[in-house]
């Protein structure tokens, strides 16, 4: 009996392979020749898959440069929606939530949107309504600004450029400078405290969660009662324990053996 032969289509392989280049070392963006010139293929076959990856959504073109889409990120959602990332994560998010009080949670972008991906809810009175599944305005939620500010200032621009600011509260951001500022500060400081601007008497504190590249895939958040907690104890006692169970997903993810991992 002749074994099963294994179906293989070199076109889907190249163009997960484009996608791949997008990243490495740092560059986002890449002219067609570059694409055909890293891969070994022909100019005529790199246009052909960057225009259906365009026609799809998974990268866009200004003139002749190619950069990832926003489309690109549904299949690291589809990732760390499953199964195997929640294993990891929620005994994490579980004994933070124990440990501060706080309601923890894990959450990706899709699009304009953080999505998110992991919750353990604190008990409280005063509570937002959400669920793994929801959904909120990036600019909105300290995940959200810290997965933006992980984007590269095209990409970033043209986020901003697109976006449409409504005030949740008071306290909401609604000017586009300042917002761009606060989100570029993120990549300074390596972490986001937002103040009332989803609900006034919640605060909202975020770390990136890094793969082995170093690229932000995920970002991990207390959401802080302002009742409970004033801003220098959020810095000083929150903030180093939101960044060592960041580290710890981190170090699971990068390895994949868990190190001092919370028991389930």
């Amino acid at each position: 009996m002749t074994a099963p032969r294994a179906e293989h289509l070199e076109s889907l392989e190249r163009g997960l392979r484009v996608l791949e280049l997008f990243g490495i070392d740092n560059v986002y963006e890449l002219a067609m020749i570059e694409v055909a010139e890293r891969l070994d293929i022909t100019r005529a076959a790199a246009l052909r898959i960057l225009g259906t990856l365009e026609q799809l959504g998974f990268v866009r073109r200004i003139g002749r440069i190619y950069s990832p889409a926003p489309r690109v990120l549904s299949l690291g959602y589809t990732y760390l929606a499953s199964l195997g990332f929640r294993a990891i994560a929620k005994p994490i998010v579980d004994a933070l939530m124990q440990d501060t009080g706080e309601t923890c949670s894990i959450g990706v972008l899709d699009k304009a949107e953080v999505v998110y991906v992991v919750r353990a809810e604190a008990r409280r009175i005063i509570r937002i309504d959400l669920n793994v599944g929801s959904r909120l305005p990036a600019y909105l939620n300290s995940m959200g600004r810290v997965l933006l500010s992980a984007l590269p200032d095209k990409k970033l621009n043209a986020y901003l450029a697109a976006l449409k600011l409504v005030a949740a509260t008071q306290k909401t951001v609604t000017d586009k400078r300042e917002l761009k500022k606060r989100i570029v500060t993120i990549r300074r400081t390596g972490w986001c405290y937002i103040d009332g601007e989803v609900e006034e008497s919640i605060a909202g504190l975020a770390t990136p969660i890094r793969d082995r590249e170093g690229r932000t895939i995920a970002a991990l958040n207390l959401s802080l009662s302002l009742s409970r907690h004033s801003k220098r104890e959020i810095e000083a006692e929150l903030l180093p324990k939101l960044v060592a169970s960041t580290r710890q997903i981190e170090q699971i993810l990068h390895t994949d053996v868990a190190v001092d991992a919370p028991s389930i």
